[in-house]
């Protein structure tokens, strides 16, 4: 991979984004008594991603690769758990996230649920892990940093109408339970603002082509409704988007099988 390529994959560009995300989080806690796991975990997690995606190609298909992706599922990982967790929490879901894109797929690179919430949900469920959103959830700033680098980002690659859709769906519930005044709080709430703009349109797992690219953030955000509503996951987000990538999935295949 030439240097020309590696200038132009949106990987790293996200990556740096979510980069340039860490170093003010690092700095707003600089102070923190976990300071120093705040500095590793991201780092940790996403050296484990890369060397398992890098081995496990390798000993499938013979190949090298580049796995720029892990930077982002690796940092996603870092960001979002909380850097209370004990190290061990980080490298299993890092682990299971480099696992679901190799064995849980549609086909070559083409996996089907986004590593880094599939991670993250799977360390939730088994040790119920606290999903803290703590790089972006202390305050706007860090909107500063992801609007306009990710609007950027997503109007190249021509997937703004993802995050679009689900924040409009959301907003229009929101409306309906409660003020305009909370509803507008809500919807720029750095959290979600992190997870429409950065999680939802991941190229690989959602979908690109035919009405799905453009259902599919509505789907998210009904599902995240329906799951806020019916159960007591005090997480709602992630869950959403992984069955909405299943969901997608399954619709593509029938399709193709019909």
């Amino acid at each position: 991979m030439n240097l020309k390529v590696l200038w132009q994959d949106s990987r790293l560009h996200v990556g740096f984004t979510l980069f340039l995300v860490w170093l003010l989080a690092i700095w707003q806690f600089r102070t923190d008594p976990n300071i120093l796991r705040i500095i590793l975990y991201p780092l940790l997690s996403t050296a484990i991603i890369a060397l398992f995606d890098f081995e496990l190609t390798y000993l499938r298909y013979r190949k090298n690769y580049l796995p720029t992706a892990a930077v982002v599922s690796g940092f996603l990982i870092g960001l979002i758990l909380a850097p209370t967790e004990p190290f061990y929490v980080i490298i299993l879901a890092s682990i299971l996230a480099s696992l679901s894109k190799q064995f849980v797929v549609a086909g070559i690179r083409q996996h089907i649920f986004n590593p880094a919430a599939f991670g993250i949900m799977a360390v939730f469920l088994i040790f119920g892990t606290t999903v803290s959103w703590w790089a972006v959830a202390w305050g706007f700033l860090p909107l500063i940093i992801l609007i306009p680098l990710m609007l950027r980002i997503l109007w190249k690659l021509k997937r703004l109408f993802l995050p679009l859709g689900f924040l409009l769906v959301y907003f229009l519930y929101l409306l309906s339970t409660s003020t305009f005044d909370i509803a507008a709080r809500t919807i720029v709430d750095p959290t979600l603002l992190f997870f429409a703009l950065v999680m939802l349109p991941e190229p690989i797992t959602s979908p690109i082509a035919g009405h799905l690219k453009y259902s599919f953030g509505l789907m998210v955000a009904i599902l995240a409704i329906l799951i806020s509503r019916f159960t007591a996951f005090s997480t709602i987000f992630l869950p959403a988007l992984l069955l909405a990538n299943l969901g997608s999935f399954l619709i593509l295949r029938v399709k193709k099988a019909s």
